[in-house]
This record gives C-alpha cells, sequence and structure tokens, in this order.
C-alpha cells in the first residue's frame, strides 16, 4: 500500500520527542536501521565512596545519569557499548531507567553478565563493560563472552551477539576497555598488544556470525602497535573511513582517536556512517559527563548481500535524527522539517 509523505512523517517522529537541545552537531549516519554508540563513561559507579568514583554525591550521580541518557537517546541509540562503569550486575539499571523515561516507553534493557566485584584495600573499585540495548530494534544472541576467563580484562574486554529483530540478521559486537596508559617502562603498551592479541584469538573462534564490530577504549592511537595489529588481522578503523579528522579525545589541546570502532571487512559492507559525537571535548562544560566523547555508528545490516531486508522494502526508508535542537526527517534520501516542508 502507498503511503503519503505525512503518514510517514508521523511513522518516523513515533517516538517521544524530548526537551533536550544538544550544543554540538549530532552526526548523520546515512540510512542506519541500527544505532550503536559506544562511550568511557569515566568511572560510573553506584558506590559514591569509592577512590575512583567520578561522584562523590547523589546529585552529582543522577545529574551525570541524566547527560548520558539524554546523549543516548538523542543519537537514537539501539546498543549503546559502555565502558568504566562498576563492575556489578545492577548499574546499568539506572541508565536503563532514564533512558526509558525520556523515550516514554521501557524499551531498554541492559544485558546480564553475573559480573561482582568489591572495593579493594585501598578503595579502589573495579570496573566493567557492558551492553544495553533497544529490545524493540534487537535480541542479544548466546551468552556474554571475554577473551580472558578471568582477572581485571575478562571484565573489562566484552563480546555479545546481537540479532536484528527485523531481519534476523545477526553481527558481533566486541566492547573493550584496553590497559590505561602508564608511568611504566613501556607506557603500559605490551599489555595493550597482548589485549589486542587475545581480543584477535577470540574473535577467530566466535562462530555466532562472521561480522565483527570492534569498539570501545583502546588507550591506543592509530599508528600504535595495539592498533596496528587490529588492522593487519582484518580490521579497519571505520571513524577515519568517514572522517580522515576524527578525534575522541582531547588532552590539553591534543586531539587523537583514543576509542574506535573498528570493522572486519564483511561488517565493513553494512556500515552507513561512523563519527565521534563531541559532547564532552567541546568545551561545554555543563554537558560534559566524561573525559571521551561518544563513538555513534550505524548499520544497515545485509546491506552487501540483501539477504533479510525484503520485510523493510514496503515503506521507502524514513529516519529521524535531531541537528542543533531542530527535528528533521529523511525518507530516502530527501531530508524534511517535521511539517513536511523539504529541507534538501
Amino acid at each position: 500500500m502507498k503511503r503519503n509523505l505525512f503518514t510517514l512523517l508521523l511513522i518516523a517522529v513515533s517516538v517521544q520527542i524530548f526537551a533536550w537541545t544538544s550544543p554540538v552537531t549530532i552526526p548523520d549516519v546515512g540510512s542506519a536501521r541500527i544505532h550503536i554508540v559506544a562511550q568511557n563513561a569515566q568511572n560510573y559507579l553506584m558506590d559514591l565512596t569509592a577512590s575512583n568514583s567520578s561522584c562523590k554525591t547523589e546529585e552529582q550521580f543522577v545529574a551525570k545519569t541524566n547527560k548520558m541518557a539524554n546523549v543516548f537517546v538523542a543519537l537514537e541509540a539501539d546498543i549503546v557499548a559502555i565502558c568504566e562503569v562498576e563492575r556489578n550486575q545492577e548499574v546499568l539499571s539506572y541508565i536503563c531507567n532514564a533512558m526509558n523515561e525520556i523515550y516514554g516507553q521501557e524499551v531498554y534493557t541492559y544485558v546480564t553478565d553475573n559480573l561482582s566485584a568489591s572495593q579493594s584495600s585501598s578503595g579502589y573499585m573495579p570496573l566493567k563493560a557492558g551492553f544495553i540495548y533497544n529490545k524493540e530494534k534487537v535480541t542479544p544472541s548466546g551468552s556474554t563472552l571475554s577473551p580472558y576467563s578471568s582477572g581485571e580484562y575478562n571484565a573489562r574486554m566484552r563480546i555479545q551477539a546481537f540479532k536484528e529483530n527485523a531481519t534476523n540478521e545477526l553481527f558481533v559486537l566486541s566492547m573493550n576497555h584496553f590497559k590505561a596508559k602508564s608511568s611504566g617502562s613501556d607506557d603500559g603498551e605490551s599489555i595493550r598488544i597482548q589485549n589486542a592479541s587475545k581480543l584477535i584469538s577470540k574473535l577467530n573462534y566466535v562462530s555466532s556470525d562472521d561480522d565483527i564490530l570492534i569498539m570501545g577504549d583502546l588507550n591506543a592511537y592509530t599508528e600504535e602497535t595495539p592498533i596496528q595489529n587490529l588492522i593487519k588481522a582484518g580490521y579497519e578503523e571505520q571513524l577515519v573511513r568517514f572522517d580522515p579528522n576524527a578525534y575522541t579525545y582531547n588532552y590539553y589541546g591534543e586531539k587523537g582517536i583514543l576509542d574506535h570502532a573498528m570493522a572486519n571487512s564483511t561488517m565493513a559492507d553494512q556500515v552507513t556512517g561512523a563519527y565521534a559525537y563531541h559532547i564532552n571535548t567541546s568545551g561545554y562544560s555543563s554537558y560534559k559527563y566524561s573525559d571521551h566523547d561518544a563513538v555513534l555508528v550505524g548499520l544497515r545490516l545485509g546491506k552487501s548481500s540483501g539477504e533479510g531486508i525484503d520485510d523493510l522494502q514496503v515503506l521507502p526508508a524514513a529516519r529521524k535524527f535531531i541537528q542543533n535542537g531542530q527535528i528533521f526527517i529523511e525518507i530516502d534520501g530527501q531530508v524534511y522539517t517535521i511539517l513536511g516542508n523539504r529541507v534538501y
């Protein structure tokens, strides 16, 4: 059945529109059906007494939670891959609840991993990586895995397969937090090289699907050995592919990519865009919640082969996006205001 423009606009804006204006331009990742956002949350801990907690009061914790939730909803995240959060089962529920409150429906939940920890003798709270997802768009497939069987990197490096509900297409998402740069003899590089080696080896034996996307704070710039080893193993940096001047971290004016989005060849064919969203490095202190920018990747699964997308071709592709506080609708490459006026 043919639908008119007004009907398509209503479909595209069916989610709740919320009163939050982005201080920086929200990246456009093209005709994606799935949006993945990766974020280093900079010590997002429920235990406010921990020495490494970024929040020292409940008010600060609530404010940080709401800032992240606003960003993840504005980026239309179907999956949030997050690291540097407290190593327990419940921590992601706070972000999920805030996102659902903004969204107006109970659509977001998180992958359970049975990870737990308590403060060390020095007051340090161990960290982990994890996944939040929109259960209307995707479903986890199988259990979450790690390249390590034990130790801190078992929690900080996680692998999860997801299925797109509309197409039954599968892909594997790896979220990671490699060893931080340190004052040691090699600045921690030998451990980061091991992190990359372990990840490559594990992903070679993951049987869920051949399409693999590696994301996270790898604590290494593109020219450094850990990233070069991933490239040699067949993973292409998507941020540089779509923006040669990309950066995710700003250290005293020195900008570079520490947070990566790397896809193998079959996955790269299905990436529609990959950009850093400069919410945390652009100097807007009232919006800032981390020292790392969010990374947004758009996927259109089945794009290279055409498999599994017949049921989505009844209507032209329509998507809503927010840019500089204004809401636009893109339908088959043409952009309209929500009132139906064509912009370009």
